[in-house]
Order: structure tokens, then C-alpha cells, then sequence
């Protein structure tokens, strides 16, 4: 049913006439297909070798957008984004569940509707050492979600400024705010220097419990050489009474060692506190996880890059993964090596 989905959606957008140039209708994507081969990754302790996932080094993704001009410098836009898995072919979830979102733009900036990236997701792409790739194994791309949907957004950009400003309908009847998501940032990029900073509240379906989300961080380039660090921070409130937090910092650099060759390493440590989740952590025992990532990319054109990367997780308590819940430390190590094809 899936696929016959897609074929048919893509059809009816040739039918359509979208790829005409009056139309400005830009198809995109790209494909990753790696290897991941992953210690303990179970409660046995035993090693997985994969292919089968949404993009290694990038995520998978194939999508359609679009601009009409509508005069005096005004504009309406779409954006439609689909993810793949590698191995297999199938949908990485929803059909558009990367991307569905239109809306309208200017020189005041643009109002988009729709299923949308945070405005947390947007900020802390630029401090981000890995500039949100490997984004299933460092933890800075979901600080708060990735993206919401029925996400009401503003952008606009004024010299060296970047403001967002972000509403996440609930739809719960009888309450506007049941489930509902607030975020506001900022993004200052001028020359080498680049930082950003956003918040955000997000309310449960009963209005009850509320999640704080936060964040901070920068990052400077000189030569061949960026680094990068930041700060993001989760608290919660719980039915038990009590606020779980969770603290993410990291810093990383990464050096272009040739036009076509890069190296980037970082570090990452998330610790957890008070977080009463049943399957995961019944206790609400603290946790930790530090990260040690190293990566290199070798561009073989503007379109393709050759990766491999090296990552090494230190795990304790109740960020313990596959051990059980009588386990208080761990580790897991993994090697990914593959290709990257954007189009």
C-alpha cells in the first residue's frame, strides 16, 4: 500500500506539469548506504552488522519543493520530504514524515504551516560538530524532537540575525493549550562566528505536565579548521512528583585536511536525572552517556562522499543499553563505513 502510495503521488506531480521551469519545482534528495557493525547490542553482549536504516552518515530522503512568485517580492512555497531505508526500500515512517509543510514569503521573512523542524533542531545545526550527520548515533539533533506537527512557524532574517518563532497546535478539544508546543530562538552568523540560542515549552494532552527545553552554544572557523561546542538541557515534570532532567553538553572541531578530505572528532555527554520511564528506567536512577566520536569524509565530487567513522558510547546507569536493569555500566563500540549520493 506504501509503495503504490508513492507511485502514485509522484505520478500525479509529473502529470501535473511540476517539473516545468515556470513552475520552479526543485526534485532533491539523497542516498546513504553504509555498514554498521555495533558491540553489545543486546542483553547477550553480541555484535550487529547492518544496513537496513534511514542513512548512516546522511539521512535518507527524497523530496519536491517549490516557489511561486506572487509579485512586489512575494512568495508561496511548499516542501514535501519523504525518508527511505537503504537496505530494504520502505518508508522511514510516514510517507511526507520528514517534510509537509506551504506557506508564504517576503523580505519580512517567511510564515510556514505544516510539519515542520523545530526551531531547537534549527538553532543548534550550527554548533553542531558533526553538522547533524550520524544523527542516529550523536544525541544534538534531538534535543527536543526533530520536528512537531501542526507546527504554526515564523522565520525571519534581519543582517546577521536569524528569529524563530514556533507554535505546535495540540488539538486537544476544549483546551488550547493540551498539547501544545511553544519555541522561540535566535542564530547570529557573521564571518567565522556563529551562535544561537532557543527555548521551548511543551504541555502534555492533559495540561497537567510540562517539558522546558533549552539551548546554547557556537561555533568559529579559521582555515581549514571549525570548532564547535554547546549546551542543551530537558526538565520535566513527572507524575511522580518529582522534575527529570536531562544534560546534553559537547565540543568537537573538525580540519579539512584537502578539498576533498575532512576529519572530525567530538565529544558528547548526556546525564540523566529523576527519569521515571517504565520499560527503561522503573527507579528513576540517574544515567550517563559519554560519547567519543571520530569521522572522515572524502569527497569524490560535490555530489558524493565516501565515509567511515569510529564511535565509542561509556554507559551508566540507566543509560545502560541491552544490559538489563540490574546492570550500572556498560559500553558499546561502532564502526560505520559507506556512501553518500546527493541529488
Amino acid at each position: 500500500m506504501q509503495k503504490k502510495l508513492i507511485a502514485l503521488a509522484i505520478a500525479g506531480l509529473i502529470s501535473g506539469g511540476v517539473f516545468a521551469a515556470d513552475n520552479s519545482v526543485t526534485v532533491y534528495g539523497s542516498f546513504d548506504a553504509g555498514l554498521r557493525n555495533l558491540s553489545n547490542s543486546n542483553a547477550a553482549g553480541q555484535s550487529l552488522t547492518s544496513m537496513d536504516s534511514s542513512g548512516t552518515y546522511h539521512s535518507n530522503r527524497l523530496g519536491f519543493k517549490g516557489v511561486e512568485a506572487l509579485g512586489n517580492g512575494q512568495n508561496a512555497h511548499f516542501d514535501l520530504e519523504s525518508g527511505f531505508t537503504s537496505g530494504s526500500g520502505t518508508l522511514a515512517g510516514n510517507l511526507w514524515g520528514r517534510t509537509a509543510s506551504v506557506g508564504l514569503g517576503g523580505s519580512w521573512g517567511s510564515l510556514d504551516l505544516g510539519r515542520q523542524y523545530t526551531t531547537i533542531f534549527q538553532v543548534a545545526s550550527a554548533y553542531d560538530p558533526f553538522n547533524y550527520k550520524y544523527t542516529g548515533i550523536v544525541p544534538v539533533s534531538a534535543l527536543d524532537g526533530t520536528r512537531r506537527n501542526n507546527d504554526i512557524q515564523y522565520t525571519g532574517t534581519f543582517g546577521a540575525v536569524t528569529a524563530r518563532l514556533e507554535h505546535a497546535l495540540g488539538q486537544v478539544a476544549g483546551s488550547t493549550a493540551a498539547g501544545s508546543t511553544t519555541e522561540g530562538g535566535l542564530s547570529y552568523d557573521n564571518g567565522p562566528l556563529s551562535l544561537g540560542a532557543a527555548y521551548a515549552t511543551e504541555k502534555d494532552a492533559t495540561n497537567t505536565l510540562t517539558k522546558n527545553y533549552w539551548t546554547v552554544g557556537g561555533a568559529y572557523k579559521t582555515g581549514p579548521l571549525r570548532v564547535a561546542l554547546g549546551y542543551g538541557d530537558n526538565k520535566a515534570d513527572q507524575l511522580s512528583g518529582t522534575n527529570g532532567e536531562t544534560k546534553n553538553w559537547w565540543l568537537g572541531g573538525s580540519y579539512a585536511m584537502t578539498p576533498a578530505a575532512a576529519l572530525t572528532v567530538a565529544y558528547y555527554d548526556t546525564k540523566t536525572s529523576n527519569l521515571v520511564v517504565a520499560t527503561t528506567n522503573p527507579l528513576g536512577i540517574e544515567g550517563q552517556t559519554k560519547l567519543f566520536m571520530l569521522g572522515g569524509t572524502y569527497s569524490l565530487s560535490k555530489r558524493t562522499t565516501l565515509y567511515a567513522g569510529v564511535d565509542h558510547h561509556n554507559l551508566e546507569g540507566s543509560s545502560v543499553l541491552g544490559y538489563g536493569t540490574a546492570q550500572t555500566q556498560g559500553s558499546q563500540t561502532g564502526v560505520s563505513v559507506g556512501i553518500d549520493h546527493a541529488f
